[in-house]
C-alpha cells in the first residue's frame, strides 16, 4: 500500500508512534495524500489506511491483494474478491466504499470511490 501511496509524490513528512502497545506508522505525502499504519500486536490487530489526491491509477484490487498476501502469506486470508459490499463513506456523504471480507483473522478490504467513481482510497484491516 506504501508502493501505491507513493508512486510519484514523494513524503512530506512521517511520524511513528507508540502507545500503550499499540505502534502508529503515519506518512503525509507532498501532494497532501495520507498513509497510516497501526498495530496492536497484543490482540493482532493491523490496520493500514492510504487516501489518494489524485485517483488510483493501478487496480485496486490488486494493490489490495498484495496486501493481503503481505500479511497473511500465499494462503491469504479468504477474502472473496467476487463479493463487494457497497456503502455510502462514513465521513463523506459524497464517497463509497465497497467492502471485501475474508473468512481468517476478521480480514476485511476497503475500496474509497468520490462521486465520480475514481479510486481515493485503500484500507486492509485485520484482527485475530
Amino acid at each position: 500500500m506504501y508502493a501505491a501511496s507513493n508512486s510519484t509524490p514523494g513524503v512530506a513528512a512521517c511520524r511513528a508512534g507508540f502507545k500503550s502497545g499499540t505502534i502508529t506508522l503515519e506518512y503525509t505525502l507532498r501532494d497532501g495524500g495520507w498513509l497510516r499504519v497501526t498495530r496492536q500486536p497484543d490482540i493482532e490487530y493491523t490496520d493500514q489506511e492510504v487516501r489518494f489526491v489524485a485517483p488510483l491509477a493501478e487496480n485496486p484490487v490488486s494493490v489490495l491483494a498484495r496486501a493481503e498476501e503481505a500479511a497473511f502469506g500465499a494462503s491469504r486470508c479468504g477474502i472473496d474478491w467476487q463479493k463487494g459490499e457497497m456503502r455510502p463513506a462514513g465521513d463523506d456523504p459524497n464517497a463509497t466504499e465497497t467492502i471485501y471480507r475474508g473468512d481468517v483473522c476478521n480480514c476485511q478490504a476497503r475500496v474509497r470511490a468520490d462521486a465520480a467513481g475514481r479510486v481515493m482510497g485503500l484500507a486492509f484491516r485485520s484482527a485475530c
